[in-house]
């Protein structure tokens, strides 16, 4: 999984601070799941654990925004000197502005695996391990999503 964009630079990293802080807000929103809706105690599962997930996000929504920022690019070369249609709904702005594709793919994606995973365990395990599943295998997922969109979308070229 290969990130082109260095981070670090002044052109990207607004970019970068917007993706570690929304994808911290997330797991912000499941610290306060876990801590008072679950009633869970154990602040190692309830801290540490979700600031690996949120390291991992961090990286899956980088991965995801530069296969985008690849396609866009690619077809700009392209097609630099045909028609623009400017007219689009509020909602395709809002789907084409570069930032909420990544982020939606990985906040639907986590969530869907850490619910599915979290009812599925809570039969089999304490509350706190199904959390701790549902919270791992969420991430995992997210970069597995990610990998599988760089792939066979992106097509990053590696250097």
């Amino acid at each position: 999984m290969p990130i082109r964009i260095r981070w670090t630079s002044k052109e990207y990293f607004g970019t970068g601070l917007i993706f570690l802080g929304m994808n911290g807000i997330i797991q912000i929103f499941f610290i306060f799941i876990g801590q008072f809706l679950l009633a869970m105690g154990n602040h190692i599962i309830l801290v540490l654990i979700p600031i690996g997930v949120w390291i991992a996000m961090f990286f899956a929504s980088l991965i995801i925004f530069e296969s985008y920022a690849q396609v866009e690019r690619r077809e700009r070369l392209r097609s630099r000197f045909g028609k623009k249609n400017i007219q689009s709904s509020t909602l395709e702005k809002f789907l084409n502005f570069p930032l909420t594709k990544p982020l939606l793919i990985i906040f639907i994606v986590f969530n869907g695996f850490f619910f599915a995973t979290f009812f599925i365990s809570t039969l089999f395990l304490h509350t706190s391990m199904a959390f701790l599943a549902a919270e791992i295998i969420g991430a995992v997922s997210c970069l597995l999503i990610a990998n599988l969109i760089e792939t066979n979308y992106g097509r990053v070229k590696r250097y």
